[in-house]
């Protein structure tokens, strides 16, 4: 392979990897967003719980305000059983009684469930905050992972790009940016051909072609994708 080949060959995969590495680090906001979003649902599970158990404990206290007032009304009515003076209106009277009792023994189902129903939602909000502590474990290890791969690919990435920049400086100016035109459009902007077919967009190479390839006077463009040719057996004499 001819240098200015291996020095083609060098900056395209100079170009792949840092490619690569920035794909990675642009990975990672939605790494963060997404445990942002798990920590988000987790509040609001929790906060839906605690609501929930609000609710039951606030049906509680009104169940046994109307168990306590219902209770007032019977003992006020009992109080006048003696001072009616007629049968219709001891009649009615009873009948007020037992509505009075009817009411208080369902306001107290009403408080016996209430209280049931604190007891499951007390249940499920302590399962839930335990839950949700696991879940600020897991995201504050996500995020912390995220910033120190970031600060890793970060340094990578520096790195490999002033290699870049310094591979790029070893080229003359014309192949340059031939290169780079290519590498706008195409990535890896070099490839090899295996059995006479570009591996960069898998169409046959015309036997002559590969002969000029082989040459090796001037960086052979693919046909078809344009990208820059070079033989399997080129590559691994390198």
């Amino acid at each position: 392979m001819t240098v200015r080949l291996q020095r083609l060959v060098e900056l395209s995969r100079l170009d792949v990897q840092l490619a690569a590495l920035e794909e990675d680090r642009g990975s990672l906001p939605g790494r963060r967003n997404t445990a942002a979003a798990q920590r988000g649902a987790a509040d609001a599970r929790v906060d839906a719980a605690r609501e929930e158990l609000t609710r039951a404990e606030l049906a509680q206290r009104k169940s046994e305000v109307a168990a306590q007032d219902h209770e007032a009304l019977l003992r006020k009515l009992q109080g006048q059983q003696f001072q009616v003076k007629s049968n219709d209106a001891y009649t009615a009277l009873l009948s007020e009684m037992e509505r009075a009792q009817a009411a208080i023994s369902e306001a107290e189902t009403q408080v016996l469930e209430a209280m049931e129903a604190i007891e499951q939602a007390r249940a499920r909000h302590l399962e839930l905050e335990t839950e949700r502590r696991g879940v600020i474990a897991h995201v504050e290890s996500e995020v912390r992972s995220c910033d120190e791969r970031e600060k890793e690919l970060s340094e990578q990435i520096a790195r490999l790009r002033e290699e870049r920049d310094a591979a790029a400086g070893r080229l003359e100016t014309r192949l340059l940016a031939r290169y780079e035109k290519i590498a706008t459009r195409r990535r890896p902007a070099v490839t090899m051909v295996v059995a006479e077919t570009c591996q960069g967009c898998r169409v046959g190479i015309p036997p002559q072609l590969v002969i000029e390839i082989r040459r090796g006077e001037e960086p052979i463009a693919c046909p078809n994708c344009a990208r820059l040719l070079v033989l399997e057996d080129q590559l691994r004499g390198a």
